[in-house]
């Protein structure tokens, strides 16, 4: 499942102490990189992602879009 756009996560333990200036070497230490879902259960979360910036996956990715001088050549 993935989680809605409106949606705001919570930090992990490190990631919040991280935010503090002289830890901010404690975002390595994250393991919250994915979310766990309860066993037997549809849409309830054991443990919640890491909603940290600083995680690859929290950012957005630029969308590929096709422009005219990237289609190929009209053979006509």
């Amino acid at each position: 499942m993935t989680t809605p756009a409106t949606e705001t996560l919570p930090l992990s333990a490190e990631c919040a102490l991280a935010a503090q200036p002289d830890c901010t070497e404690l975002h390595r230490d994250c393991s919250q990189t994915e979310d766990i879902p309860l066993p037997h259960a549809s849409g309830i979360w054991l443990v919640r992602r890491c909603g940290c910036p600083h995680h690859a996956y929290n950012h957005k990715r630029p969308s590929l879009s096709r422009t005219s001088e990237s289609a190929p050549p009209d053979p006509g």
